[in-house]
């Protein structure tokens, strides 16, 4: 190699290594060409096979069946209906059987508590005796006590400590 090629040579290389800002490039875009697609013309619709008589006989048991199945489902749903409707009526007797037997019991009480006041009324008794005997009358049964077991001794925070269990 000459001296004189090692000089170009070296020149393009410091040349190269210059940047070089965006606005000096200039990107070349080639133009594409788009494809020209033909239209088709509509042509006439395909004729539809026509179905076999083994096509035509499967297609009428289908419908047949289908009638079928349609009949069945709406005569289990009827029949589904009426015992929806009789167990109904049975829980509203059920129903209306503990409102009676319920009202039967108050009316009961009432009559005897009639009966226990027309008695102390026709004795004549004070007032006072009535108000105490219907007060007894009233008054709900006392539950038994609790029994303690012996060496127990109530504490504070035991209670405490049972209210979180």
């Amino acid at each position: 190699m000459s001296q004189e090629d090692l000089e170009v040579l070296t020149e393009e290389i410091v040349e190269e290594e210059q940047p070089v800002s965006e606005d000096e490039c200039i990107q070349v875009k080639k133009p594409v060409k788009k494809p020209i697609y033909k239209k088709k013309e509509p042509a006439e619709p395909k004729p539809k096979r026509e179905r076999t008589e083994a096509q035509k006989a499967a297609w009428q048991r289908c419908l047949a069946s289908r009638q079928k199945n349609r009949e069945d489902r709406k005569q289990v749903q009827n029949e589904d209906a009426k015992l929806l409707a009789e167990y109904k009526k049975q829980l509203a007797k059920k129903a209306e059987a503990k409102v009676v037997k319920k009202a039967v019991g108050i009316k009961k009480k009432a009559i005897m508590r009639d009966e226990s006041l027309d008695e102390i009324s026709e004795d004549e008794t004070p007032i006072e005796v009535v108000k105490e005997k219907i007060k007894r009358t009233r008054q709900p049964r006392a539950k038994p006590a609790v029994r303690e077991p012996e060496g127990y001794e109530y504490n504070e925070q035991q209670k405490m400590v049972l209210t979180f269990f």
